[in-house]
């Protein structure tokens, strides 16, 4: 009896947990790109100089406020922060540091809805 139950079920199980493998493959190599392993020599070193240059870049928008410092591969350093210019209107920045300033990107902050 038992096996009359048990064949049913695997044979109408399988393609919905084939499904799920499906998706995580998918979900993998969609996220592959974005996943980076440790590349060239360390700079933890540079963090205060990485700060240094990326408070100086902000500052061209107004003032500056370090949220947060982060080593995200060996070799780059990313800085977060906001500025807030005189009609004391605030943006987000996000800053990458390699041995000198490699990116920096400006971002609105949306307003609550």
């Amino acid at each position: 009896m038992t096996r009359k139950i048990l064949l049913p079920l695997i044979v109408f199980a399988t393609p919905a947990l084939g499904g799920c493998a499906v998706q995580a493959a998918l979900a993998a190599a969609e996220l592959a790109p974005h996943i980076r392993g440790p590349l060239g020599p360390s700079n933890a070193h540079l963090e205060p100089a990485a700060i240094q240059a990326c408070t100086h870049r902000a500052g061209q928008y107004g003032s500056v406020f370090i949220v947060d410092v982060e080593q995200r591969r060996s070799d780059r350093i990313i800085v977060w922060g906001s500025v807030t210019d005189a009609q004391q209107r605030r943006r987000t920045f996000e800053c990458h540091f390699t041995t000198a300033l490699a990116r920096f990107k400006l971002g609105e902050i949306l307003p609550p809805v």
